[in-house]
């Protein structure tokens, strides 16, 4: 019982003595490194929340852009919209007419922007301004879009599509009509018969002669002076002239001629319609309805916008 771990051993007294004080040196060391370790987390947790509370405070910020920049957007949008449609009313252009769409798409977006941000808004006048402005890019964005369906059909240009619907055809028909009776009129004829004859050949003549005039006038771009040959006093001539040989004409070919007559003088008064529709701004109504519907209403959001931009 005397070996070295005997409890009263001089060498396991020094052993233990040995092993206390490195296992208290070792406590020391542990309790003093979590007081150190504690609070460093303790503030590293403390940074962390800190850092993403501002985070969340700076994203707040940008997800509610500033007032200055959603007007910005909304006039860019708006321009860009103009000029587009302009462009395809232009040139008939696909590219454009995407332009213009995307535009409009912006435009309306921009709007909406606007009007998200008008939550927190404490001026009467300006909410007031905000309603109708919202009511003003419902309706330029209507009329954009009814100026747009029109580019490409006949619609666009009235006195043309009534030029090629009824005045060309009635002429046409006249042409025929008066070839026939004077086809007619030769099969029967004698020498005598030259003077019946004359007149006729002569309105053949014509009828040819107006027929290229208005042709050519309503191909001419920007041509407002009508032709002569298709002045009243000529109508009158041309219907006189009608006249006078269904007179002197067979019985067989009489209602030829008054079917002739008619043509004639429903084609006078078509062409008074083309004429006053050439000598206005109707002449192309998409440009028209472009200029007198939708910039005005561009120009009254120009001035809302204005007055809030001087506000801020």
């Amino acid at each position: 019982m005397g070996g070295i771990f005997s409890p009263w051993s001089p060498r396991r007294r020094v052993w233990l003595a040995a092993f206390a004080l490195a296992a208290g040196g070792a406590a020391v060391a542990y309790l003093a490194f979590r007081d150190i370790d504690e609070p460093v987390a303790a503030g590293a947790a403390e940074t962390a929340t800190g850092s993403y509370a501002g985070g969340a405070g700076i994203a707040g910020q940008a997800a509610e852009p500033d007032f200055a920049a959603l007007l910005g957007e909304f006039a860019a949008a708006r321009e860009a919209s103009l000029i587009a449609l302009d462009g395809y009313l232009l040139t008939d252009g696909e590219g454009f007419r995407a332009e213009w769409l995307e535009a409009t798409v912006r435009l309306q977006s921009a709007t909406d922007a606007i009007g998200r941000q008008s939550a927190t808004w404490t001026d009467g006048r300006k909410l007031v301004q905000l309603v109708e402005m919202q009511r003003i890019v419902g309706r330029l964005l209507a009329e954009q879009s009814a100026v747009a369906a029109i580019v490409g059909t006949p619609n666009r240009y009235p006195g043309l599509q009534l030029f090629n619907e009824d005045v060309r055809p009635a002429l046409d028909e006249a042409q025929a009509i008066c070839a026939e009776v004077l086809t007619a009129m030769l099969a029967d004829s004698s020498p005598e018969d030259a003077v019946a004859i004359d007149p006729v050949a002569r309105l053949r003549g014509d009828l040819d002669d107006l027929r290229a005039a208005l042709t050519k006038y309503i191909a001419a771009s920007g041509e407002t002076a009508q032709p002569a040959t298709a002045s009243a006093a000529n109508f009158a001539t041309l219907l006189e002239t009608i006249g006078n040989v269904r007179r002197t004409a067979p019985a067989a070919v009489q209602p030829k001629i008054d079917r002739l007559a008619f043509l004639v003088d429903t084609a006078e008064k078509k062409l008074e319609r083309i004429f006053a529709l050439r000598a206005s701004q109707r002449w192309d109504y998409a440009d028209y309805a472009f200029q007198t519907r939708t910039v005005p209403l561009a120009e009254k959001l120009r001035d809302i916008t204005a007055e809030w931009e001087k506000a801020a």
